[in-house]
C-alpha cells in the first residue's frame, strides 16, 4: 500500500519559495568580484531523522561493471538505506568511468543494476571491474543531456557533452595559468556586447576573470571527464572552497547573469553537508565565468532570492519515473519527473517524504 505523502514535490517547492517547514534562505555567496554567478543557500531547521545515508558517507556500497555500456552493478553491504544521486560519477579501476542517469535508494542487502552513461569514451570496458565514487556530474553536462520529464538522452549525446564542457574547462584552465604566470597580461580582446536579462546584475565597470585561451591542455584526452573536471577544480580550489558550508544548510540554489540556473536540496543538513563540495564543484564552470570585456555588470545580491522564487513557482508538470511498493518490509520509493518551460528536475520521495530534488536549465527541454 502506498503511504500517506508527508510531502510532495510541490509541497517542497512552495515551502522553500515561501520560506516554510524550516526553510529559509541565506546570505548568497559569490566566489569572486568578478563573477557573473553567486549560490543562494538554502536552510533548514528541523527535527525529522533520517531514513537514509548517502553515498559518499559509506564504503559498504560495491559497485562494480556489468560489462554492458549502460548498466552497473550496486551491492548495498550496509545496513542502512543509501541514497545514490543522479549524475553520481563512477570512476572505473581498468574499466571505462560511467554516470548514473536517475537516483536511487538501496536498501540494506540489496543487489540492483543501474542504467548509466559513459564519461569516458576512448576506454574500454572490463566486466566485474570496480568503480569508486566520483562525484558529480557538471551542471552543463546535464543541462545537454537532460530533457523533459528528467530523461537522460542517448550516448552519443552525453560524448557531446563531455567532450563540449572539458574544452570549456581547458579554455578557462588555460586563461587562469596564462593569468598567473605571465607578469603582464595580453591585451583583452575586442570588446563585444554583452546583454544581462536578470536584475542580479546591472551594467558598470568591471575587471574580466579570465584574458586568454589556453595554448595545450591538461589531463589525458578531451574525453575524460573525471580527470579534466578534477585538474579544472583544483586549479579553482581556493575560488570554490569560498561557497562555505552553513549552518543548517540542505541545498543551494545557482544564480547568474541570466537568471537561475539549478536548484538542489535535501530534507535534512546532514544529507547535504555530505555533498556540499562537490555539489559547488558541480557548478564550477558557471561560478568560474566572467565578463569578456571591461564594461559589464554590477551584482545585487538582494535579487538573488527573487530569482529562486521565480524558478520554485514555475507550474511545474510531474511523471513516475520508478516506484518500489513494500513487499518486505522495507519504505515506498518513488522518483519523479518535473517539467515546466526550460526546466527539468528529478524528485526522491522515500516512505511518503521528499528527500531529495534537483531542478536544472537546460538546453534539452
Amino acid at each position: 500500500m502506498t503511504p500517506k505523502t508527508l510531502s510532495t514535490p510541490t509541497e517542497i517547492l512552495q515551502a522553500v519559495s515561501e520560506e516554510s517547514m524550516g526553510y529559509r534562505f541565506g546570505k548568497p555567496d559569490r566566489p569572486n568580484e568578478s563573477s557573473l554567478a553567486c549560490i543562494l543557500p538554502i536552510l533548514r531547521e528541523t527535527s525529522q531523522e533520517r531514513q537514509y545515508i548517502t553515498l559518499p558517507e559509506t564504503e559498504n556500497v560495491l559497485v562494480s561493471d556489468s560489462g554492458t555500456i549502460n548498466k552497473i552493478n550496486l551491492k548495498n553491504a550496509s545496513k542502512k538505506n543509501v541514497f545514490v544521486r543522479s549524475g553520481t560519477i563512477f570512476e572505473g579501476k581498468g574499466t571505462q568511468s560511467r554516470a548514473l542517469t536517475r537516483s536511487a535508494v538501496l536498501y540494506p542487502g540489496a543487489e540492483v543494476a543501474l542504467d548509466v552513461r559513459c564519461v569516458h569514451q576512448t576506454h574500454g570496458i572490463r566486466s566485474g571491474a570496480e568503480f569508486k565514487y566520483g562525484g558529480i556530474t557538471p551542471l552543463s553536462v546535464d543541462a545537454a543531456v537532460y530533457s523533459a520529464g528528467y530523461r537522460p538522452q542517448d550516448q552519443h549525446t552525453t560524448w557531446n557533452a563531455v567532450r563540449n564542457v572539458t574544452a570549456s574547462m581547458r579554455t578557462m584552465y588555460g586563461a587562469e595559468e596564462t593569468r598567473t604566470a605571465v607578469p603582464k597580461p595580453a591585451p583583452p580582446p575586442p570588446a563585444t556586447t554583452v546583454a544581462a536579462s536578470s536584475p542580479l546584475f546591472s551594467s558598470v565597470p568591471s575587471q574580466p576573470l579570465h584574458g586568454a585561451a589556453p595554448s595545450g591542455g591538461f589531463g589525458q584526452g578531451p574525453d575524460n571527464l573525471k580527470r579534466e573536471f578534477d585538474t579544472f577544480a583544483r586549479n579553482f580550489d581556493d575560488i570554490l572552497s569560498r561557497a562555505r558550508l552553513h549552518d543548517n544548510q540542505v541545498g543551494i540554489a545557482l544564480i547568474t547573469d541570466t537568471g537561475c540556473k539549478t536548484i538542489e536540496l535535501f530534507d535534512l543538513p546532514a544529507s547535504w553537508e555530505a555533498i556540499h563540495k562537490d555539489s559547488v564543484k558541480r557548478m564550477g564552470t558557471e561560478l568560474m565565468r566572467g565578463p569578456d570585456k571591461a564594461s559589464v555588470f554590477e551584482y545585487k545580491p538582494e535579487n538573488a532570492v527573487e530569482a529562486a522564487r521565480k524558478v520554485l513557482a514555475l507550474d511545474y508538470k510531474t511523471n513516475l519515473i520508478y516506484e518500489h511498493k513494500p513487499s518486505n518490509g522495507e519504505p515506498h520509493l518513488a522518483i519523479f519527473g518535473l517539467t515546466a518551460s526550460r526546466y527539468v528536475g528529478e524528485a526522491v520521495e522515500l516512505d511518503g517524504r521528499v528527500i531529495h530534488l534537483t531542478i536544472l536549465e537546460t538546453a534539452a527541454a
